[in-house]
Parts: structure tokens; sequence; C-alpha cells
């Protein structure tokens, strides 16, 4: 019986964690406050942790004293039961779907998957730590944040056009500038997307800053990257909070052309097409963002990979982002737990296909507080060829 009653409050503890992690990852997605958003991430914290003490208390706490008898007052043993009874469906819940997701294959349209790590630790070792205020992260043991990865994808994207046949992305999210990693670490990574191919199209998805002393970053490091035929920009929710006006200055002066929310028709390889910037919800995007040519093959940069289902609305054929970071600590046999989105973990990285929509989601390079466990940072080259008349699949 004790056995029993400590595998059911196991399972109510962990559906406990799954709601509040759920409502805050929900909340990371939107554009509220920082400090809102920080205070709500420790009151989670505190209240996971506690469970144990908060739900032994509701039970035990039932007992009144009233006239010198023990009057036994059950609503609190009854409450308590209750919210286990749901905590435990919801564990049920938390273990289908990582079930599901552990059995998932990736989809049809993706032909190649080769990844590369650069370890830089033994090259460079503590010249890589910098002075940021996250500094003291990067000694958590296990920890990836200076090994990053080099993926390269061949995708079979529906109604590309034939001449862009083994069109090149290079794709990079979530620099997060902010002095650490140091500038070594970055310059490292730039000579060695430099040593690879020059891609067509160059495409950044955000989250450039966490520092006012870091905008000349920008242009020196993401300035040096050549392509053939564009370089395309939008900025992500921590932009916002360090001039967002001089991100979109620096971001020019080193040769992107910075959509924000809006769509411009260019082209590519002798062929017209629409390409398309979101930055929603942090930049409220105006309605004419749904108002491009209808008959156009349609790219989009958008940070968060919240809007797949906007993307799949209006005829967006293939979109980038990044944002949520792989999750940037990835549990062994779970995977990802905290994913800054209103879909949870769905969409915390790779490739996602459903109807004629195909996007690509990357684990971003660095971050503000830089943890990697199990989940390097990543740089994406995307090499593009028509789907032809293959069937679609989900991601």
């Amino acid at each position: 019986m004790y056995g029993l009653t400590l595998l059911l409050g196991g399972l109510a503890w962990v559906g406990h964690a799954y709601i509040l992690t759920a409502l805050l990852n929900n909340l990371y997605a939107r554009p509220l406050s920082k400090t809102f958003l920080k205070l709500w991430r420790y009151f989670t914290a505190i209240l996971i942790l506690a469970f144990p003490a908060l739900v032994g208390r509701l039970v035990t706490a039932t007992e009144l004293e009233s006239g010198g008898d023990g009057v036994f007052d059950s609503s609190g043993a009854i409450a308590a039961g209750i919210y286990g009874c749901v905590c435990c469906g919801f564990s049920g819940v938390f273990l289908v779907v990582t079930i599901q997701r552990g059995l998932r294959s990736p989809p049809g349209c993706v032909l190649v998957e080769q990844t590369r790590t650069l370890d830089l630790w033994p090259e460079y070792g503590q010249a890589l730590i910098g002075d940021g205020k996250g500094r003291f992260f990067t000694r958590i043991p296990g920890n990836g944040v200076f090994r990053f990865d080099i993926t390269e994808l061949t995708l079979a994207v529906p109604h590309l056009p034939p001449s862009w046949n083994g069109l090149t992305c290079l794709i990079l999210s979530d620099l997060h500038f902010h002095g650490t990693p140091s500038r070594i670490y970055f310059d490292r990574m730039i000579e060695e997307l430099l040593a690879g191919p020059t891609p067509d199209i160059i495409c950044l998805v955000g989250d450039y800053l966490d520092s006012d002393r870091h905008h000349a970053w920008i242009g020196s490091l993401l300035g040096r990257l050549p392509a053939r035929a564009a370089k395309w920009a939008v900025l992500g929710n921590h932009d916002q909070h360090h001039d967002p006006e001089r991100v979109r200055a620096e971001l020019r002066l080193a040769g992107y052309t910075v959509l924000g929310n809006r769509w411009e028709r260019v082209t590519i390889r002798g062929v017209p097409c629409v390409v398309v910037g979101h930055e929603g919800p942090w930049f409220t995007p105006p309605p004419e963002l749904t108002t491009a040519p209808p008959d156009d093959f349609r790219f989009c940069l958008s940070h968060t990979p919240d809007h797949f289902y906007w993307a799949q609305a209006n005829r967006i054929h293939f979109m980038v982002c990044g944002h949520v970071h792989g999750g940037g600590i990835r549990v062994p046999l779970i995977g990802s737990i905290f994913v800054p989105s209103r879909y949870g973990r769905r969409f915390d990285s790779g490739v996602f296909h459903a109807k004629d929509t195909v996007m690509v989601v990357g684990r971003g390079i660095s971050g503000k507080e830089p943890i990697r466990i199990r989940c390097n940072p990543q740089v994406l080259r995307v090499t593009l060829q028509p789907a032809g008349n293959a069937p679609s699949h989900s991601g």
C-alpha cells in the first residue's frame, strides 16, 4: 500500500510539473514584460519543488478544534485528492506525448540530414567564457555551450521553382551577444562558415543582443558572411529591449535586407518570389502582411515557430525560425522541457511539414543564459529541391 501511495504521489508530481511548465512555456511565447516572466519562472520552480510539502500540508490540516472536541473537516483532503487525480491524468498525457515524440520519424521532405560538431574548448579553453553576466553557467558539468553543430539538410519543398533546384540557405538564429560566449567563439564560428561553400541566401531570424554594449558585433561578425543572391533578416523578442532601431540599422550596414513585419517581391535565379518577414507577437504585424501576390513562391522568416499554422493559412511554402533553442536542456528519453512556445515542445527543433508548408526550426547559436545540455548550438545549411508530386507528410 505504501508503495502504491508513493507511485501515485510521484505521478501526481510529474503531472503537476507538466501543468505548470506548459503554462510557463505559453507565457514565454507572449509579449509580456521581462520582469513578470522572470518572477513567474521562479514562482513555477518553487511550486514544482514544493509540491510534496503542499499536498502533505493540505491533507494533514483537516482536523479543527471545536469546543475541545476534534472535528474532522474533509474539505482539504478532498481538494488534494481531486487535484492529485487531475495531476495523475496529466502525467499520463505527458507520457503519451513523450512516447509519440520519441517514435516520430523525420518528415518525408527531409532527403538528407548530416551534422558535424565543432568543439572549441580544446582549442581555446577559458578564453571562450568572456565577461557576460551568465558566464558562471558555463561551468555546469555537461554544458555543451562551446560545441556547435553545423547541420546540413536537403529538403524537398512543394511548389519550389524548378530553377531553384539546389538553392542553398544558411540559417542563423539567437546569437544573443552579451559577452559570453566571448568574441573569440563567434569569430571562430564565422571563420568555419566562411571556409564552407557560399550560400545563395542567408537568413538571420532574430535575437542578436542581450546587451546594450554589443551592437557593433552585428556588423563586424555577420557582415563578413557573403551570399550569392540575398541576405535577409528579422528581429526577435530580445532585440526589442536593446534599441531595436539601432539593431535594424546595424543589420542594414552589414548588407542585410531587414524585412521586419512586411513582404516584398524579389527575383532569385530569374524567378520572382515573395519573401515575408514576421516579427510578431513582439513587434505587431500589420494586416498588409497577408496581402502578398498569391501566385508566387512564398519564403518566410519568422523568429518563432508559433506561426506555423499562420504560414499554412497564408500559403507560405518555406519558413525558417529559431527562438526556442531546442529547449536548451534535453533530458534523456524525455527530450526538451522548457520551450517558450504556445505549443510547448511541438516545434522545439527540426523540420516540420504539413500541407504545402515546410518549416525549419534551428536550435540557435547562444543564449542569455548560456546553458546547453544535450542540445548543442546549431547553424543550418539547407539545400532546396522541388518536391514534385511527392505526398505531404506531417512533422
